[in-house]
């Protein structure tokens, strides 16, 4: 277990200076234990470090001091229309040049907003997560007509509504919106939306300043996310598993191509360095594990015997670029397909442009003082961020299978995506479809590293990120430990059954239970409809603008700002757009709700005469 005081901690040999009054405050760090993992979370979108004790924050078993993961960050990039790489990244908020550490940052707590109007004000609003249990839901969707009945504080505080006068969405948080007029009145029976029995809800954004950790170009991307967990006695798998899911949405004038999302993990099972790191390409995820048969020598947060495995698995990326039609997952003798149906979702299940792509690429990459080349060593600029999104070196090198993933490593090639995928890829679609130049079966062990602390980056990718759209990422932490045997295959092996179940589920949208995984009480149970409106506001014509071509009816509905109806209409669209003439609305705020037969979105207009 990594450890610092109040003043100085290290990690992975780097000394970091903590600076006490730059600690995210109380009101901005919250704790989900609702199993048997204690994961806390940071308003800022800093994942499982504990600012309050200054240690790691994913502990399992809850409550024993023993922790499986030390840092959780996100990466995401992107290429402007004029060739411009955009780039928003954390790993401990150090910058390019090694400093103190969580006062360098690319991310800020809130929503993205006009520029004028963040302040410290705007900080202190935001610098908040919203926890809410299931059950307090369905007290307040049951007594909240009683007299004298008064909501929690989260659910009366849930930030369904941005500022629209700061240049905030106005929408935000997910909600039921009982009277369907646009606005989060939990007095009126509105209530929150959440995935799972208990959800820790959040808002971040890479807008507010200047990217000090890379130095990268904004993307003025506004992230929600929201970290939940499941209460299914009985059920291993969600009793050992918590779910992330960030929807990011993309704020800017740009329309980002060859945009990767990437999870930066520092992985300590346990006594931090005696670990190794490895991949499961058709199970989409990766992990870290014990390079020995026994966890430390000792220590406090040390596992000793039978030590666990920890995944970070993406259950469910980006959504691959629309082409119009259903990508299928096998081929016409019912073979898989050597492609992204390889670990990616909504293959082949008849609805079309909703497939959603899983981990593409996988990359560890080490301290400076780890005595490895430069080429592997952590990024530092944003150009070097990107790289590793992409599997690809310092050094402009593809990553190459076997060794180290590089020529002087040891690397025997051919090129490849994924870095010690064991024998996971049973297509070889991490090298092309083709097989590796050596041997298949390519781990740390293989490679004869010493077991030592680990972190690796894992990326779904490419995919265009449109103006005006949001992309959303759902991953699953997966802690696995088995007593059996003095082995640490045995832990391996119940890990990918968890990962089976829990993918399945997420999958079916069924849960052990026969519950609803997803858990957000959508009329229609519709995927969100990508759509861009312009202009916004507008006087007589608004153009619906859609991500692919709409060969199918689309039922579109105006609403006013009291949620009465106006207009129902239905288009056969046969191209992208769609042009609303709306010369006959007075000024104000409509909404515009647009349905097919398998998808849907709600839009505001500002109509202004």
């Amino acid at each position: 277990m990594k450890t610092y005081t109040l003043i100085w901690f290290l990690v992975l040999g780097i000394g970091f200076q903590l600076i006490p009054h730059r600690i995210i405050q109380a009101q901005g760090y919250d704790s989900l234990y609702l199993n048997n993992i204690n994961a806390c979370v940071n308003a800022s979108g800093i994942l499982f470090f504990n600012f309050e004790r200054g240690e790691a924050g994913f502990e399992v078993p809850k409550f024993s001091g023993k922790h499986t993961i030390f840092n959780s960050t996100l990466w995401i990039g992107g290429v402007d229309q004029s060739s411009n790489l955009h780039l928003a990244a954390a790993r401990y908020g150090q910058g390019p040049v090694i400093g103190p550490a969580f006062t360098k940052f690319d991310f800020w707590t809130g929503p993205v907003m006009d520029s004028s109007a963040y302040s410290t004000v705007q900080d202190s609003v935001w610098n908040y997560i919203w926890n809410i249990k299931k059950t307090e839901i369905e007290y307040h969707k049951t007594h909240w007509n009683d007299a004298g009945y008064q909501p929690i504080h989260d659910i009366l505080t849930w930030p369904g509504n941005g500022n629209v006068s700061l240049g905030q969405s106005a929408q935000l948080a997910p909600y039921f919106d009982r009277s369907n007029d646009g606005i989060y009145q939990p007095m009126d029976g509105d209530y929150p939306l959440i995935k799972g029995d208990q959800s820790l809800f959040f808002i971040f954004n890479d807008d507010r300043n200047f990217h000090a950790e890379t130095e990268g170009a904004r993307m003025r991307v506004e992230i929600h996310g929201m970290l939940y967990a499941f209460d299914i006695p009985g059920d291993s798998a969600f009793r050992n598993t918590i779910f992330l899911n960030y929807k990011i949405f993309n704020r800017s004038e740009n329309n980002y191509t060859n945009s990767y999302i990437g999870i930066f993990t520092d992985l300590d099972i346990g006594y931090a360095n005696d670990d190794y790191i490895g991949c499961d390409v058709e199970r989409s995820m990766f992990y870290g594990y014990n390079g020995t048969a026994v966890d430390g020598s000792g220590q406090p947060g040390a596992y000793g015997e039978n030590p666990p495995v920890q995944s970070v698995s993406f259950i469910g990326g980006p959504l691959k670029d629309a082409d119009g039609i259903d990508n299928p997952r096998y081929d016409g003798y019912g073979n898989q397909l050597c492609n992204e149906s390889v670990n990616g979702i909504n293959f082949g299940d008849s609805i079309i442009d909703n497939e959603r792509l899983g981990m593409s690429k996988f990359v560890y990459c080490n301290n400076s003082n780890a005595g490895v080349p430069n080429y592997m060593t952590d990024p530092l600029y944003a150009p070097d961020y990107y790289k590793f999104l992409q599997g690809i070196w310092k050094d402009d090198t593809q990553m190459i299978y076997g060794g180290n993933g590089h020529l002087s490593a040891g690397g025997y090639g051919p090129a490849c995506s994924f870095m010690f995928p064991g024998e996971s890829d049973t297509l070889n679609w991490g090298t092309g479809c083709v097989l590796p130049n050596g041997d298949i079966n390519w781990t740390e062990i293989t490679a004869g590293n010493n077991p030592s602390d680990r972190r690796g980056v894992g990326s779904t990718g490419p995919f265009t990120f449109q103006a005006g759209t949001a992309q959303e990422l759902d991953l699953a932490f997966i802690f696995a430990r088995d007593y059996g045997k003095q082995s640490n295959a045995v832990s391996m092996d119940k890990l990918r059954t968890f990962s089976d179940e829990v993918s399945q589920s997420f999958i079916s949208n069924i849960l052990p239970n026969g519950g609803s995984f997803s858990g957000l009480n959508r009329k229609t149970g519709h995927q969100q409809l990508p759509l861009k409106l312009f202009p916004n506001p507008a006087s007589d014509l608004v153009h619906l603008q859609f991500d692919r071509i709409m060969n199918e009816p689309v039922n579109l509905r105006i609403y006013n700002e009291t949620g009465l109806l106006l207009r129902t209409e239905t288009h056969n669209p046969g191209g992208q757009s769609i042009t609303l003439n709306i010369a006959g609305l007075p000024s104000g705020l409509y909404l515009i709700l647009l349905e097919t037969k398998a998808q849907s979105v709600t839009k505001k207009v500002s109509v202004i005469r």
